[in-house]
């Protein structure tokens, strides 16, 4: 080491490993080492149009990334739209149900809720936030909005994705599977999302279909399967695990309510993501289903333990100081009066209750494990209120969404979750 460095206080006590910053050193300058191309080839038309399932086949080719849904509801010159209206990100209250399967793994579900949420949590940033929730879908009010190009764009939030190439992770890796990936949508009718004062609610969806992003080798030489012996080795691929959402039911107070969680499975929690709906947000002359609020006063606790207390409705504050940004989207709430539909800019917020360290990686394909917490009796503890954007509203569900840390473990041509 150069002599000079030892002149340094900062250098001799500071911790850290000496980097070349000056000229191009293999310890600042990185490169891929396989040759890829990208492609979205992989498209499927849903069978069901309506209420129902469908299916999306990824065969064993290749890596596999982000799967698009584009759902384009009917026109005026198709149904007739008068007294109709959609809310904003209607393609996400479409969406029922997500199942997806990797090779030969458990089937596992997420609500179409789920979905919206971890979609709205993983973006880079705030714009990027509300573009993403803007893209799923535009206002339509009046007969005018509903035109043959109004179409509806679900980015879905599985274990191998993320919606930025900031801290993108690596395409899931299928050339080392002998069976296909498999990616179920159910789709709400469209009398669950639709707004209507004296129309006509089509039955169903003029279109919709998956599209899949693939990774794909330049040289199919370069595939793991093809250097590596897979009956013997395995290969553990990193990722969170969104367990299905617990819906429990809320008193209309502005009391302090306490709640237990349960149904948690064996593995690290990392966190609890909980936002609240109502039921007078989806009355028929007026659809908002994906309206969220924010509780407050809310502590966390397990064994007796505190592990998040958000007094106050600080929670904001600290899930921006632990995270990138305050969990809220810019959405947009539809009314019906004087014969007319308005749609005021509104403000849908959850919360983000951590049980491990915050960190963000902020690198593509780098992963950073984090310990969660084993929830080993099974039973969380909710103390919460309602605020005042709450009062007098029926029906309130407090959703439950938790993540845990996992390792998708590929090997003999399978994979499987390890938690």
């Amino acid at each position: 080491m150069d002599a000079s460095l030892h002149e340094s206080t900062q250098q001799s006590l500071r911790p850290g490993q000496c980097v070349d910053i000056y000229y191009p050193d293999p310890q600042t300058a990185k490169k891929a080492c396989f040759r890829t191309s990208v492609n979205t080839k992989f498209q499927q038309n849903f069978a069901n149009l309506g209420a129902g399932q469908s299916q999306l086949t990824l065969p064993p080719n290749n890596g596999y990334q982000d799967v698009v849904i584009q759902l384009r509801y009917p026109s005026n010159a198709e149904s007739a739209a008068t007294g109709l209206a959609l809310p904003r990100a209607w393609g996400y209250a479409a969406i029922k149900q997500i199942s997806f399967r990797v090779g030969g793994s458990n089937q596992f579900f997420l609500t179409g809720a789920q979905i919206l949420q971890q979609a709205l949590e993983n973006c880079s940033d705030a714009a990027a936030r509300d573009s993403l929730y803007a893209l799923g879908g535009s206002v339509c009010r009046v007969v005018g909005d509903f035109t043959a190009t109004n179409f509806a764009y679900v980015w879905l939030k599985l274990p191998w994705t993320t919606p930025s190439a900031e801290g993108k992770m690596v395409p899931l890796p299928s050339d080392l599977l002998t069976q296909q990936t498999i990616i179920t949508c159910e789709l709400n009718p469209p009398s669950y999302y639709t707004s209507n004062n004296g129309g006509t609610i089509p039955s169903a969806l003029m279109s919709a279909n998956f599209t899949a992003q693939q990774v794909q080798f330049m040289n199919q030489g370069d595939a793991l399967a093809r250097r590596v012996d897979m009956t013997s080795h395995s290969l553990s691929f990193p990722c969170d695990f969104v367990q299905q959402a617990v819906e429990i039911p809320l008193l209309t107070s502005s009391a302090n309510q306490t709640v237990s969680i349960t149904g948690f499975r064996s593995g690290e929690v990392k966190a609890l993501k909980v936002w609240v709906t109502s039921s007078d947000d989806n009355v028929a002359t007026a659809k908002n289903p994906l309206r969220w609020y924010r509780p407050q006063n809310i502590t966390m606790t397990y064994a007796g333990d505190v592990y998040a207390r958000f007094d106050a409705d600080s929670s904001a504050l600290w899930n921006l100081v632990n995270g990138k940004m305050v969990p809220e989207v810019a959405g947009s709430t539809l009314t019906y009066a004087a014969s007319a539909y308005t749609a005021a800019a509104d403000s849908y917020k959850w919360v983000s209750l951590p049980f491990g360290q915050g960190y963000d990686v902020g690198q593509s394909a780098h992963s950073m494990y984090v310990s969660g917490k084993e929830i080993l009796n099974g039973i969380v503890q909710l103390q919460l209120t309602l605020g005042a954007d709450c009062a007098a509203k029926a029906g309130l569900v407090l959703n439950v969404s938790p993540i845990y840390n996992s390792v998708l473990v590929f090997g003999s041509g399978t994979a499987d979750f390890a938690f």
